[in-house]
């Protein structure tokens, strides 16, 4: 009897060691290949001003040359922008001071320039210079010509003796359509996707071609997905909403939305017409 009672108990051990180790096991299972995350069905892109850049202005006492960096996202893909520095400030319209070297855009929308100017004697003033990029590839005509980012340049230590140095931030100005901001909510309900837009900033009564692109602002790529048109009221806000079926979901990441500053598809197969006033990646934070 005690025999049987030992090998009772002995299995009764035998089978809780089984059942925890097949639990150990499907916890690290679990540890190992945790469920996907839900995608979402409702996401809001902010879309900003584009493009957008920096300029880094060193200037040499010694041998008083002025050199101008500047580094651009946003872009017309492979687009070229004349860009000079003017006298006044972004909601001027200065004489220029100085000619540029003219950024090129690559096929992603990036672009530099590097511009070294001899005879600057007197260094980088305190205030009344501004860098402007404009939409090109010529000045001419008038649309051509429209400054697309604009930089105020302030130099808090002025010196004629000693180099000096001055790092500003390109953005919005004050050319039409240039300093469109505004949201783009894009949802999923029964596999379709919908899409709308509100723009502020735009031209009066103006219409502007839009889209979902593949990549990033600052990485630019190919269009996903047309959408209707923004159209602008009298005050310069415009909407717009698309209904788009056989979309299933979101992604997470590499998705964005370009405002474009054509009106017809005519217009947006130009450099020019191209320009994405206003982008805003799509992204699940």
């Amino acid at each position: 009897m005690a025999n049987m009672d030992r090998r009772t108990i002995k299995g009764a051990i035998g089978i809780a060691l089984i059942l925890a180790s097949m639990l150990i096991v499907a916890a690290c299972a679990t540890t190992a290949n945790p469920p996907s995350p839900t995608l979402p069905t409702q996401v809001t892109a902010t879309l900003d001003h584009s493009p957008v850049g920096t300029s880094d202005l060193t200037w040499n006492a010694a041998n008083q040359t002025l050199t101008v960096k500047v580094a651009m996202t946003g872009l017309a893909p492979s687009s070229t922008h004349p860009e000079h520095i003017h006298a006044g400030d972004c909601s001027s319209d200065g004489a220029i001071v100085y000619t540029l070297k003219p950024i090129v855009a690559d096929s992603l929308g990036a672009g530099t320039s590097e511009t070294t100017i001899t005879g600057v004697k007197d260094g980088i003033p305190a205030k009344g210079w501004y860098l402007n990029v404009h939409n090109g590839p010529t000045l001419s005509p008038e649309i051509q010509a429209a400054a697309i980012a604009c930089a105020n340049i302030t130099n808090p230590t002025p010196s004629t003796k000693n180099n000096r140095s001055v790092h500003v931030t390109l953005g919005g100005t004050p050319a039409a359509n240039e300093s469109a901001s505004g949201t783009a909510q894009l949802s999923i309900d029964s596999g379709k996707l919908t899409v709308k837009l509100t723009v502020t900033g735009l031209a009066p009564n103006s219409t502007h071609i839009a889209h979902i692109h593949k990549g990033s602002c600052e990485a630019q790529g190919a269009v996903l997905y047309p959408l209707t048109s923004v159209v602008a009221d009298a005050s310069g806000k415009g909407t717009s909403t698309t209904t788009i079926p056989n979309v299933s979901s979101i992604p997470a990441s590499g998705w964005y939305v370009n405002v474009h500053l054509a009106s017809t598809k005519d217009n947006l197969s130009t450099p020019t017409g191209f320009d994405p006033i206003a982008c805003g990646n799509v992204v699940v934070k």
